[in-house]
């Protein structure tokens, strides 16, 4: 995909990776519509500096998990810009929920915020794209997908699903549309992440190091423009899958 003149829709793109993401592609010469929930500021942050490297900008507010939010979105961003040629599904949430502590409200939360937020805009944004004969969908999982961590159960499940519908979505929406995923490490971790847990997590990636958001707008930029590549789960977690 040439990513000059593309639409390019991230949902949860206002702040850290979505940001990042947005940023890197509008560089490249995409156009870019992004969603956000509850960041208003953040989303207007953003779309100024999207808008200072050339992009045409649209900011969506809306649940990329509710379906009739999702349909007004995809409406919106079509209406606008012709179409869409890449979506980045970025909208999730990192939160502890230990197997012993967590209520079925909390499995209920992490697959909702972590895999409906994936499922829900994929069947709109799949049509469009098979309609179109042309796109290419981009998902962000976690290595978390390969993993058990106790403190993370519902978190981890859902990060899995996400790894398995992207992958019959690749199947499914052939030739015309590709399908790939991104499983982050410990890249960009939250500011309020436990001191020890963090250098823990470093400890245990082969580069002895935390990755950054550019590792994950660069891997986004590649898949967008790898026109041969569908069907791929990327790591992009320094070695964290073998620790």
């Amino acid at each position: 995909m040439d990513l000059r003149g593309a639409t390019a829709l991230i949902t949860g793109g206002a702040h850290r990776l979505g940001r990042a993401i947005g940023l890197r592609l509008a560089e490249a010469g995409a156009n870019v519509a992004f969603t956000y929930l509850s960041s208003a500021a953040a989303a207007a942050q953003t779309q100024r500096d999207l808008e200072q490297r050339g992009a045409r900008v649209l900011a969506l507010r809306a649940d990329a998990a509710d379906d009739r939010q999702v349909a007004a979105i995809v409406s919106r961003t079509c209406r606008t810009f012709g179409g869409i040629d890449l979506w980045v599904a970025n909208a999730g949430v990192f939160r502890r929920t230990p197997l012993a502590s967590a209520t079925p409200a909390d499995w209920d939360d992490m697959q909702r915020l972590n895999f409906d937020t994936f499922l829900v805009p994929g069947r709109r944004i799949g049509a469009v794209m098979q309609r179109q004969r042309r796109g290419a969908i981009i998902a962000l999982a976690d290595v978390a997908a390969y993993a058990a961590w106790a403190d993370y159960l519902p978190y981890c499940v859902a990060k899995r699903a996400v790894v398995g519908l992207a992958l019959q979505l690749a199947r499914t929406l052939a030739p015309a549309v590709r399908v790939n995923v991104i499983a982050p490490g410990p890249v960009l971790m939250p500011d309020d992440f436990p001191t020890a847990a963090r250098r823990r997590e470093i400890r245990r990636t082969l580069l002895q190091r935390e990755g950054s958001a550019a590792d994950i707008a660069g891997a986004v930029q590649y898949l967008a423009e790898a026109d041969y590549v569908t069907g791929v789960v990327l790591p992009i977690d320094g070695g964290r899958r073998f620790g």
